[in-house]
């Protein structure tokens, strides 16, 4: 979560900050600028990155179930086979 966050203000303030030099504002206008940009890309980064984490594990938690699931079939059904088995005479 804090890479996310510092990645993205980094990013925000590089981009935001090259943005305003080449609008023409003055370098500590500039610097203004890119600072805020920093913070806000900063917070965005930081909730997209906890959108994308809830739904890793939602899916990790979603094939765990499937797998559980697919387990306890299989048990069923080698038990409905060995009882059929037992049921047939010789």
């Amino acid at each position: 979560m804090k890479f996310a966050m510092a990645l993205g203000g980094l990013l925000g303030f590089g981009v935001v900050f090259a943005l305003a030099l080449a609008a023409g504002k003055s370098p500590p206008n500039s610097l203004f600028q890119a600072s805020v940009g920093s913070v806000v890309i900063g917070l965005l980064f930081r909730w997209v990155a906890l959108i994308w984490i809830r739904n890793v594990k939602q899916m990790l938690m979603e094939k765990h179930q499937a797998a559980v699931a697919a387990v306890a079939e299989a048990e069923e059904r080698t038990i409905e086979e060995a009882k059929e088995q037992a049921a047939k005479p010789v």
